[in-house]
């Protein structure tokens, strides 16, 4: 009876500790909804040096370096948080961007989407809304996103589709709250 159960147990062990498919189970999935109610994103990832390049030249947050008084050159990487993102192919990591400190609003945050081709990276949204959603349908080869944002009396849903270089409104919806 001991012999079975140290069998078992070993066994039990080796299932769920063993790397299945090349992977470990402690592999995560890809984070496809944002919300302004999150603190961050699920598995951030740090920024690349060219897209925080780009942020500097972002309006909201050239206003808050003003107001802080800090030079573009020293922009706090505490501001944003990232996750990387499959947009097209699957071996281009795309990056969505959010908001955090300073640049946070109120039941808003503020999201920026970069497409990568190669080395380079090219923002192809920014969008203040209160969620922020990768959907698994596509346009020109690349995920269609959706943000949602609410009033008092209200919630706007905004559908995005891919024009080849950059995210466009494709249908936008306003529906009472019920």
């Amino acid at each position: 009876m001991l012999k079975w159960r140290q069998f078992a147990a070993g066994a039990l062990a080796v299932a769920f500790l063993a790397p299945t498919g090349g992977q470990s189970r402690a592999t995560h999935r890809e984070q496809t909804d944002f919300s302004a109610e999150d603190e961050g994103v699920k598995h951030p990832v740090v920024i690349p040096e060219p897209v925080l390049a780009i942020l500097c030249n972002d309006e909201r947050v050239r206003n808050e370096l003003k107001y802080e008084k800090i030079t573009p050159d020293h922009l706090p990487t505490s501001w944003f948080s990232a996750a990387e993102v499959h947009l097209s192919k699957p071996s281009e990591r795309d990056l969505i961007v959010v908001a955090q400190g300073p640049l946070m609003g109120a039941n808003v945050d503020v999201f920026w989407v970069f497409t990568r081709g190669g080395a380079t990276y090219a923002l192809a949204l920014t969008i203040p809304a209160h969620d922020l959603i990768v959907e698994k349908s596509r346009s020109n080869g690349y995920r269609d996103l959706e943000s949602m944002g609410a009033t008092a009396a209200t919630v706007t849903t905004v559908s995005f589709h891919y024009d080849g270089d950059h995210y466009r409104e494709y249908s936008e919806k306003t529906e009472d709250i019920k």
